[in-house]
């Protein structure tokens, strides 16, 4: 077992939740009050189709009178799923780069910190990030590219030292990321913390969720799920070796239960603490 030096409050302080559990909803008021209610300081707005849209300027009002009222913060906000990012179509891409630098500017003003997208890691993608980051010179926001399912971490990896900004880094997903014999490196012990400490200060932001049998059940489930297989000591462990400074953020992938994620997700740092004391 690792030593951890992590207290409940410092984990509590640093504790968000993707809006994505309200994924089949309209995202509104009553929303952003249910998880302030369970004591989450934080949350990423999650661009869900049908959930948020940022061109609502009435939803846009009425999320930031939320938040203000309910003193909660935007940690980041997760831009569009339904954008091609792979495109290797130049027309198609630069309508990528468009509708990108609208969602950056919502993030902006909305207050968050950290956008997430997947940008992957291609040279259409370096290319992508570039152009936003001269967009946005003027606004205080870093941009992050997300590995996507089933995928190691180097090439993500790659293309941060690619562009080679201090506005640009990866956003670790503990639950989509796989290792080179297609098992999740973060549910072994012996492995899981050399796995992540290898990003280094590339780490800009990281989505937490839970993992379970890996032949029968898939990743994006509640944290310390006590049927749950990720070795969270160990990724803290790491988060704390490459002295990352970020929020953690738990992300639902399916919005199926958003009172069990919210009261899990409340309930992570205390679990944490009992678990690996």
């Amino acid at each position: 077992m690792p030593n951890i030096s992590w207290t409940s409050q410092q984990i509590s302080q640093r504790l968000a939740i993707s809006t994505a559990i309200f994924q089949k909803f309209e995202l509104g008021e009553e929303h952003i009050a249910r998880i302030r209610e369970a004591n989450i300081p934080k949350i990423e707005l999650s661009v869900i189709v049908k959930s948020l849209d940022y061109h609502n300027r009435a939803q846009v009002d009425e999320l930031k009178r939320a938040c203000e009222s309910n003193d909660i913060q935007v940690t980041s906000v997760h831009g569009p799923f339904n954008l091609p990012y792979n495109t290797e179509d130049e027309d198609v891409r630069k309508k990528v780069v468009k509708e990108s630098h609208i969602a950056l500017q919502f993030a902006a003003e909305m207050g968050a910190s950290v956008y997430v997208a997947h940008f992957g890691f291609k040279d259409h993608g370096r290319k992508t990030v570039t152009e936003l980051l001269e967009r946005t010179q003027d606004l205080d926001i870093v941009l992050t590219t997300e590995n996507q399912t089933n995928q190691p971490l180097e090439p993500y990896m790659q293309i941060v030292d690619a562009v080679d900004s201090d506005r640009f880094g990866m956003i670790i997903d503990i639950g989509h990321t796989r290792d080179d014999d297609g098992i999740n490196p973060f549910v072994k012990h012996d492995v899981a913390r050399q796995y992540l400490s290898k990003c280094g200060p590339r780490i800009k932001h990281a989505h937490l969720h839970e993992t379970f049998d890996l032949d029968k059940k898939p990743d994006h489930r509640p944290p310390m799920h006590k049927d749950g297989i990720i070795e969270w000591g160990e990724v803290f462990a790491a988060l704390e070796d490459v002295n990352y400074t970020g929020d953690f953020v738990f992300e639902d992938g399916r919005g199926e239960d958003p009172d069990e994620w919210i009261q899990h997700t409340a309930d992570f740092p205390t679990a944490f603490v009992e678990r690996y004391g």
